[in-house]
């Protein structure tokens, strides 16, 4: 277990934390409509096929949908993507 993927996963699971609880009801539509397009962007697809963009930098997630560009807080894309990588985190720190 490596101290990157410890970070990671308190990383992701702070913005869950930080994500209000019924944004996060929300993102649980999006649990398979998503694809990671490189190491630090995801891609995620509204009911209507209206694609958003997820990206990492650094210590700072963002979407391109309008919620979290308005300012509102993290969005449920970022919450999608936050659990599918804890969910990831989780298998291969097992395996560890």
């Amino acid at each position: 277990m490596s101290g990157e993927s410890n970070y990671m996963k308190y990383f992701w699971a702070k913005i869950l934390d930080e994500t209000p609880l019924l944004v996060r009801r929300r993102a649980s539509y999006y649990l398979e409509n998503f694809r990671k397009t490189s190491e630090n962007e995801w891609v995620v697809w509204s009911s209507g096929g209206v694609q958003y963009t997820v990206k990492l930098a650094g210590k700072k997630v963002t979407c391109t949908c309008p919620y979290f560009q308005e300012g509102r807080g993290y969005c449920k894309h970022i919450a999608c993507v936050a659990v599918n990588e804890l969910v990831k985190l989780d298998y291969v720190m097992g395996k560890a």
